[in-house]
């Protein structure tokens, strides 16, 4: 089910062994002002549809972004996710955050360092390669 869509990111509801979570695919090169603000609007998006979408009882809950297109992404943007969206994150219900990295060498190099050191934080980001890790990294959380 879309969510939302804007040239540079398209949002989602999927589902992966009857567990609904949000899906966001990000695309090209972000000026800081247009990344902030798709942002918010993403937060707007999820204030209003997550209860909708959760499943009675879910107590793990998955922001999957698709980032492999991403082509640039400054230092600045991975600190203000770090410190001031991810407690956002954390408080509209979200568990685990997986990311997809991006092929380009200088955006993933930046995403990489967005990873959560700490696996038993209320709100858990991984960096992944690979689809199929990070969604089993999400079930084996579930399960």
């Amino acid at each position: 089910m879309r969510l939302y869509t804007h040239p540079k990111l398209r949002i989602t509801i999927e589902e992966i062994s009857s567990i609904p979570y949000v899906k966001e695919v990000w695309r090209g090169v972000f000026n800081p002002v247009v990344f902030r603000d798709l942002i918010d609007t993403s937060l707007d998006i999820y204030r209003q549809e997550i209860k909708k979408h959760k499943v009675t009882g879910q107590d793990k809950f998955l922001l999957y972004a698709d980032v492999t297109e991403l082509e640039m992404i400054r230092q600045e943007e991975i600190t203000w996710l770090d410190s001031e969206i991810n407690p956002q994150y954390e408080k509209l219900g979200f568990t685990h955050q997986a990311v997809i990295a991006p092929v380009t060498q200088i955006a993933s190099d930046k995403v990489d360092e967005y990873n959560t050191a700490d696996e038993n934080a209320p709100f858990v980001t991984k960096v992944f390669r690979d689809h199929k890790k990070a969604i089993k990294w999400f079930l084996d959380q579930v399960y």
